[in-house]
């Protein structure tokens, strides 16, 4: 193995997270989950790849389905899985938890007799790659029981001379010790003989060292314990971080509003190794590790919740977590910190590596890794991107045919180091989607022509060349179209909505029993898009209860959008069933429209994250009236242009654009497929609208 091949090598815990998707309420009254990777250094491991660093982390699973997803998880966000073994008998772990924010999330650990990651042997270890990683982080839960006790000291050993920081994660966790702090106080203390650096809450340094106010723990672990860096957590009393020359920093809370507490540490913990790592002085390090955690605070999951740099920096130069959209906008810099003795004038925190920032708006961005690449100078998104090789040669459906069929890690991959987009609205305020997701649902017509849509190589080059005009914010589609797109490197900066049901297939006698056979709202969180869309057809006189069962799942999901604080757009229609083919008809009518419009807006236990996509009436002077019927944010719905008027269309949608309530457009097949075939003069035609 190459010298310093990782930048950091974790240890210690991991499991699936079951997270409720309802918060307030205790696990008897629970009625959904989400299914997220945890454990306490496996989540430390993430933080650090989405800053950018090349990490790797040692724990075992059971041989299991759990495990396996794992594996594939750490994969999915950059972490290398190659010493994430699988051991025979205990089963993976769980871990339920309550959310009752702001400060209450009681875990419960489902790892008895035995958790597989307390398995590692030391005779597995490679000591090589320990001792040359740039950082090693050890848990206190390591220690807790053999052989992994033994293990952890055994490669806390062979760090010892070691020229870069080895970190002791105090991580108390009084139920996986039999004989509480009395037993896990000399196992502590022998650790941290190896430790240079050594991060813990307040109960964590009190185990540790006997003494629990923050500032004589931290001289405890320095002067006795001969840590170079101490750093106590102390909650509501913000961070306190004392070096062994003497410099001590406290950072203060930072104002967010929490959803989970639970993975805010672990976000502190990829923070901090990303300061050190870059050699920042204290002051800088844990002022940025400070608003990495605060950020995952606002976020229901841990692992994927884990931010980019350019989320620290915004956070970082705002000075508080949280917008009027829900992004995350940012912590101070300056004055964010004061003194407690001894500290200097610290420098600015350096930038993050110019790779990992997002290009500015309008900019083309770098690609993830895993996703496939235009000619050099082509930009991705743009016609020669998707189009590169797709008239000879291999052919883009041939390699994304290939990438998906060798290495179906790499639409993880891709999502994971995605760009995104700094919110729903860009900087003029507007909203402009491109919509692709009428294929899951059989729905390839475009006007006279039945198949258009079905050409998959067609389409993709054509939201290509969408996406790539000045003003376009972002798609709409299902999975398929969507990991094709990432894979494309087409995503960069986008706001990207995945699509929730689809199974109310075009013409089919169940068309109105939509069922929801797309993303769900966990999947859209793991792969961090940014919204959801919903379909919700209602016909007063279906014959099969298709509308109730639709209108009943519909306001679960809005629900379930809401406990991940993700926006859903929800797109109502009351429809009719044509006399002669007994098809249901969109009925457009300005009083039709008003009753979907109410429907929508009162579905779930909240519509703090609902949005409303809906088409202009029949008569367009209408529309006026139709918006006075809800105060949700909405967007136009472009639909299918009658009799191939584009103009008409166009003026109709301006018109409608003027409202109050109206944030932007969603066009689709209008745009991509417009009768000329000019995709970039109707797209920015109707980017000009807004």
């Amino acid at each position: 193995m190459a010298r310093s091949e990782f930048d950091l090598i974790t240890m210690g815990r991991i499991g699936v997270d079951l997270y409720p998707l309802q918060t307030g309420v205790g696990l008897a009254d629970v009625t959904s989950f989400g299914k997220f990777l945890g454990g306490s250094s496996s989540n430390v491991a993430v933080a650090a790849a989405r800053l950018g660093r090349r990490v790797a982390t040692i724990t075992r699973t059971g041989r299991d389905p759990f495990g396996d997803w794992l594996r594939g998880q750490l994969e999915e966000f950059g972490v290398d899985a190659r010493w994430a073994g699988a051991v025979d008998g205990p089963p993976t772990p769980v871990t339920f938890c309550e959310i009752f924010p702001p400060d209450d999330f009681p875990l419960y650990f489902y790892r008895r007799p035995k958790a597989p990651d307390l398995e590692i042997t030391a005779d597995e270890l490679d000591l090589g790659a320990i001792t040359d990683a740039r950082i090693f982080w050890m848990t206190g839960t390591g220690l807790s029981a053999e052989p992994s006790r033994g293990a952890t000291l055994a490669a806390l050993e062979a760090r010892a001379g070691s020229e870069g920081p080895t970190v002791f994660d105090l991580d108390w966790r009084p139920m996986f010790w039999d004989g509480g702090a009395e037993e896990a106080r000399p196992f502590y203390r022998e650790a941290l003989r190896y430790a240079t650096v050594a991060v813990g809450n307040l109960d964590e340094v009190e185990v540790a060292t006997g003494v629990r106010e923050p500032l004589d723990a931290a001289r405890e672990l320095v002067s006795v314990y001969g840590v170079r860096l101490a750093v106590v957590k102390q909650g509501p009393g913000g961070v306190l971080a004392l070096s062994a020359d003497g410099e001590c920093v406290v950072v203060p809370p930072l104002p967010v509003d929490v959803v989970n507490g639970l993975g805010a540490g672990d976000a502190f913990g990829g923070g901090l190794c990303h300061g050190l790592l870059g050699e920042w002085g204290v002051r800088e390090a844990v002022e940025f590790a400070n608003a990495a955690g605060a950020i995952v605070a606002g976020r229901l999951e841990c692992s994927s919740a884990m931010p980019f740099p350019p989320e620290v920096e915004r956070v970082l130069a705002a000075g508080r977590v949280g917008g009027a959209d829900g992004a995350p906008i940012g912590v101070g810099g300056s004055g964010v910190l004061r003194e407690c003795g001894g500290v200097g004038a610290g420098r600015a925190v350096p930038r993050a590596p110019e790779d990992a920032l997002r290009a500015p708006q309008g900019a083309v961005s770098r690609a993830p890794e895993g996703a496939l690449r235009a000619p050099q100078g082509a930009d991705p998104r743009g016609p020669e991107g998707a189009r590169r090789v797709a008239r000879g040669g291999e052919g883009v459906l041939a390699e994304l045919a290939r990438v998906r069929a060798r290495e179906p890690e790499s639409v993880g991959r891709a999502a994971a180091r995605r760009g995104r987009a700094d919110g729903l609205l860009g900087e003029a305020g507007r909203l402009m989607v491109v919509a692709a997701d009428h294929p899951a649902r059989g729905a390839l017509g475009v006007g006279e022509h039945a198949m258009a849509m079905a050409d998959r190589g067609e389409l993709l080059e054509r939201l290509c060349r969408a996406l790539s005009r000045p003003g376009v914010g972002g798609v709409l589609a299902s999975a398929d179209v969507l990991d094709d797109l990432l894979l494309l490197g087409a995503l960069e900066g986008k706001v990207v909505i995945g699509s929730l049901n689809r199974g109310g297939l075009a013409g089919a006698s169940f068309e109105l029993d939509d069922r929801f056979t797309g993303h769900r709202p966990q999947d859209l969180a793991r792969l961090r898009f940014d919204a959801g869309k919903l379909l919700l057809r209602i016909d007063y006189d279906d014959p099969g209860s298709g509308s109730v069962r639709t209108l009943e799942a519909a306001a679960r999901a809005v629900d379930e959008m809401a406990a991940l604080r993700l926006p859903v757009f929800v797109e109502p229609f009351v429809v009719r069933r044509d006399p002669g083919s007994r098809l249901p008809r969109a009925d457009l009518s300005a009083d039709a429209v008003i009753r979907s419009v109410a429907v929508a807006s009162g579905l779930g236990g909240t519509s703090a994250y609902t949005w409303l996509k809906l088409p202009v009436t029949d008569d367009p002077d209408d529309m006026a009236r139709v918006m006075e019927a809800s105060s949700l944010p909405a967007v136009l719905l472009g639909g299918d242009i009658k009799d191939g008027d584009q103009d008409a269309a166009f003026e109709k949608w301006r018109a409608a654009l003027r409202l109050p309530t109206v944030q932007g457009l969603v066009v689709g097949r209008s745009l991509l497929y417009p009768a000329d075939g000019d995709v970039e003069q109707a797209v920015d035609t109707a980017v000009g609208l807004l």
